[in-house]
């Protein structure tokens, strides 16, 4: 469908046929049609052109040199039996048949492979680097929104809110990023006059987002493992509630922040909020609540609304060390995430720069 997909699969299909044309070629004159012959060479062909496929990842090229051995030896191995079937065994009649199949399937496979590169070259050009920043930066902003959404509010405040991620959603996502790297290895075959596509930074992107997404699903699967919180989570979930938020919406921002600099392909500003402070935050709230049970009361209403009942106070040994699991597979989620999250920004400012008063001049 790209202009990168259409110039590397065209020239690996015309690859396939011509040399799939030649070892039939070779091998029906070299073992004079004999089956036994025919049949080892055949499977020699086939085991070769699997090893390309699987072992090279040449799996056009495979596909064609096989396709091209099979029509042309098959075909015309049949046509002798038939031949001889009813009686014709004169070799001038066999022989230039295997050379006539062979001849039109090459011709027919350039003719094609050039028209497809003409079309979406000059007609109608999709170009793989373009579609590939569009979706990725469409990837990020959705990784936005899922954090928006708050991981942990579904513990905090029950069924009320929806679940930041399901499995569909995931699924889609994984499929998404391998649609992805496979633009990227089109986009490397685009010839531009803005230069070559940079593979390189884009790989590394696509890698942090996988990690991302590996973190999305840690933590969707401790999250899902039990959506009923317990006295002492609800207790804790409702004393950083504040932190909590802030946390995701820092993450949430971003994400969207990188999503625009890469989409536009504009600078990106070196004066983003960090993520690790609001961390740091997070964690100390979390300390807090651990040296001093007197504070607990201040989130009873909260508990009232998860538990849709009535809780005077926490109950004495009613929070143990198991309640402050989640908070700090939450925290150490949105490390992973932040550590990825600054890869990705230094290979956009290695891509478009980095935001200052020379670019924002004013004429």
């Amino acid at each position: 469908m790209t202009v990168g997909a259409s110039q590397t699969l065209g020239w690996s299909r015309f690859y396939g046929t011509l040399i799939g044309g030649l070892l039939s070629l070779m091998i029906w004159y070299g073992t004079q049609q004999s089956p036994i012959g025919l049949a080892f060479f055949s499977w020699l062909v086939a085991f070769v052109s699997f090893y390309f496929a699987f072992a090279k990842n040449e799996g056009p090229m495979a596909r064609f040199i096989l396709l091209t051995y099979n029509l042309s030896v098959l075909y015309a191995f049949s046509l002798r039996v038939d031949n001889a079937d009813i009686g014709l065994t004169d070799p001038s009649v066999d022989n230039p048949t295997i050379f006539q199949i062979t001849y039109h399937r090459v011709v027919a496979i350039l003719l094609g492979c050039t028209t497809g590169i003409i079309v979406t070259r000059l007609i109608w050009p999709i170009k793989a680097r373009k579609k590939l920043k569009y979706g990725l930066s469409l990837l990020w902003l959705r990784m936005s929104l899922m954090w928006k959404r708050a991981p942990l509010a579904q513990l905090a405040e029950g069924f009320k809110v929806p679940s930041y991620m399901d499995i569909r959603e995931e699924t889609q996502l994984r499929a998404y990023v391998d649609t992805l790297n496979t633009l990227r290895l089109d986009a490397e075959s685009e010839f531009e006059l803005r230069g070559p596509f940079n593979s390189t930074a884009f790989d590394t992107l696509l890698q942090s987002t996988t990690k991302m997404l590996d973190a999305f699903h840690a933590l969707n699967v401790i999250i899902t493992k039990d959506l009923k919180s317990s006295i002492g989570e609800a207790a804790i979930l409702a004393y950083c509630a504040d932190e909590r938020d802030q946390l995701a919406r820092r993450i949430s921002h971003l994400l969207s922040v990188l999503a625009s600099s890469l989409y536009i392909e504009y600078p990106l500003n070196d004066a983003l909020p960090d993520i690790r402070h609001t961390r740091d935050r997070f964690l100390s709230k979390i300390y807090q609540f651990r040296q001093s049970r007197a504070k607990v009361a201040k989130v009873t209403d909260v508990i009232e609304a998860a538990y849709e009942a009535v809780v005077p106070e926490v109950p004495e040994g009613s929070i143990v060390e198991e309640d402050y699991e989640i908070l700090y597979a939450y925290a150490l989620v949105t490390a992973q995430i932040a550590a990825e999250i600054d890869v990705c920004a230094k290979e956009v400012e290695k891509l478009y720069g980095v935001l200052s008063e020379d670019v924002l001049k004013l004429q």
